[in-house]
């Protein structure tokens, strides 16, 4: 009965062991994600188009999202990515990376963009404009995220 003992503990110890593993190595896992529909980034981004910044101005372009990470003892925001695709919906959050580990996207369609955060603190005070720079971009296009 020792014996049985032994080797059912040993079994559970196994397992568990397995299971961590398979938790540690899945959680590293780096994934991408490209679909077809809408990319709205508030952060930091940068916009090659042939207009000016503003809501009711709106076309062809391309924008690259290059979230920061938040620091809770800047006073700022966090800066997000939402992305929506047929029934696809997910949102990125830059409180939940650290380091270089944020993922990035890129969004070729039809675009209007704001040169700031429009009163939502994610950019203000650190006024990084150009525009490479801290804004709201909402494009409607072939979207590829890095990391998502």
């Amino acid at each position: 009965a020792k014996q049985h003992s032994i080797a059912v503990s040993y079994l559970v110890s196994m397992k568990s062991l397995t299971s961590l593993l398979v938790v540690i190595f899945a959680s590293t896992v780096n994934c991408d994600w490209s679909g077809t529909g809408t990319l709205q980034c508030y952060g930091h981004v940068s916009v090659d188009a042939s207009f000016p910044s503003g809501a009711s101005n709106e076309g062809p372009a391309s924008v690259t999202c290059a979230l920061r990470e938040w620091v809770f003892e800047s006073g700022l925001g966090p800066e997000a990515m939402f992305f929506k695709s047929g029934t696809s919906e997910f949102e990125i959050w830059a409180w939940d990376y650290h380091g270089t580990a944020i993922p990035t996207a890129t969004c070729d369609g039809m675009v209007w963009y704001k040169e700031e955060d429009m009163g939502a603190g994610f950019c203000t005070p650190n006024y990084e404009k150009g525009f490479t720079g801290c804004g709201i971009v909402h494009c409607n296009g072939d979207i590829y995220c890095n990391g998502c």
